[in-house]
């Protein structure tokens, strides 16, 4: 790494952190993604900076239910407002973000996975964007398979100048939150269990490319046996389902959420189908099982209109509790997870 991403990251931080953390640690209660390519393509340059600023609002704590509808809208409208226009990739919106989402990790006991001790993994995206991705890990409790990481990902970026990203993908990230703070209050699962806040995503999966080629990880990014991935989660009522996209026949994925789908019986999960449009592709072309949920957003995907007021947090709240009970069934799993990774081959189809 050179030392521009940690510059702006020393010239960001140190003022919107301490007002993060105590908010954090209170108490607090579609387009085209499935096809195949780079989601969104360019953004049209960076410009100048908005004004982050160091006012967090009413964003949800460490404590009470994770996954009511006040927590998951408190930090979605945070996530989203206009003063963080976006979180575009090199802005204080984007620092503000990471510095949200660092607090909470923090708060919840996840242990930072850098080798520095940090939860910020800095890095330069092709556009020169100084940013980074946030990282957190809850070990394993089962010493025969803690060596074994189930990544659980959203994306931080949006595209700025007014385009928000309520629900691409302030959601994705609200729900990552949220089964990060459920399972933090548990007893943990017998794997590993990362969370992550990919950078730079709508460029081009750059974040989570820096993760698994360059990254001081203390755990292995190779470790990775499975990837859940949250994208646009929040639009459940434009077509009435949320996809389980990875979840061919005979996946892990597949197995694991055919087991908790009657549970959820307001859901209409759509299984079978796949995807290279998120982070996920960069885990899939490695040879890593993934399952990644994803509601259709055909009005407002990659628009203006995608707001924090048009989340439909109804089925959000589902969504959420089923996106936490589904990580702690592949982390207790008894299926081969390791056996199921084919190194050096794509499985993005299956």
């Amino acid at each position: 790494m050179n030392a521009q991403p940690a510059a702006l990251t020393a010239l960001l931080l140190p003022a919107l952190l301490p007002a993060l953390l105590l908010t954090a640690c209170a108490t607090g209660g579609g387009g085209a993604k499935p096809g195949g390519g780079a989601d969104g393509g360019a953004d049209g340059g960076d410009g100048g900076a908005s004004d982050g600023g160091g006012d967090t609002g009413a964003a949800a704590g460490c404590s009470g239910d994770p996954f009511s509808r006040a927590s998951l809208q408190a930090d979605i409208s945070r996530l989203a407002s206009p003063e963080w226009d976006g979180r575009r990739p090199g802005t204080p919106g984007d620092a503000a973000a990471r510095g949200l989402i660092e607090a909470r990790f923090a708060c919840l006991g996840l242990e930072p996975l850098l080798a520095s001790g940090e939860f910020q993994e800095p890095f330069v995206d092709h556009k020169g964007r100084a940013t980074a991705n946030v990282l957190a890990a809850l070990p394993g409790r089962d010493a025969s398979v803690a060596h074994e990481v189930v990544l659980v990902s959203a994306h931080l970026d949006h595209f700025g100048r007014g385009r928000l990203g309520a629900n691409d993908d302030a959601s994705g990230l609200a729900v990552m939150m949220a089964a990060a703070q459920a399972l933090a209050a548990g007893p943990g699962p017998r794997r590993t269990v990362i969370f992550a806040g990919f950078g730079s995503e709508e460029s081009g999966f750059e974040g989570s490319e820096a993760f698994v080629t360059a990254s001081a990880s203390e755990i292995s990014p190779a470790d990775v046996v499975f990837n859940l991935n949250l994208d646009m989660v929040g639009s459940y009522s434009q077509t009435d389902i949320v996809y389980a996209l990875g979840t061919m026949d005979g996946t892990p994925g597949r197995r694991a959420i055919d087991a908790l789908v009657g549970d959820f019986p307001s859901l209409n999960i759509g299984l079978g189908d796949w995807s290279n449009e998120s982070d996920n592709v960069t885990f899939c072309r490695r040879g890593v099982p993934y399952l990644f949920f994803w509601t259709e957003d055909p009005e407002c995907y990659h628009l203006d209109c995608d707001t924090e007021d048009r989340i439909d947090y109804v089925h959000l709240v589902e969504i959420a509790a089923l996106t936490g009970a589904l990580v702690t069934a592949l982390g207790d799993t008894e299926d081969d997870l390791g056996g199921a990774v084919r190194r050096g081959e794509k499985v993005c189809k299956g």
